[in-house]
């Protein structure tokens, strides 16, 4: 029989050790936030020289400023809001709308 090159059959699968998540310690990561935090357009750098991912660092930074806007009662974000009608002013149609009947 002849050999078929577009087969889905694995003929062999190598385990690659990752290793295990990496902790940090909540002052290690102030400092990396805090570092991160003292240049404009540092967090790539920074992530990259802790070996850490865009996003974790994002994270990190995301979680340190609310926790110090949490201290001052401050968080930013959306808030609920209703639009309703002014009760002492009468809706009147557009000539229009009106026109449109």
């Amino acid at each position: 029989m002849g050999s078929n090159k577009f087969s889905t059959q694995v003929e062999r699968l190598d385990v690659v050790e990752t290793g295990r998540r990496r902790r940090w310690a909540d002052d290690e990561k102030l400092k990396i936030v805090a570092e991160s935090m003292e240049r404009p357009r540092a967090i790539s750098s920074t992530a990259r020289r802790y070996g850490i991912s865009r996003s974790l660092l994002l994270n990190w930074r995301r979680s340190f400023c609310t926790e110090v806007d949490g201290a001052e009662g401050q968080q930013s974000g959306f808030a609920r809001a209703m639009v309703v009608a002014d009760p002492g002013r009468r809706l009147v149609p557009h000539r229009r709308a009106a026109a449109w009947r």
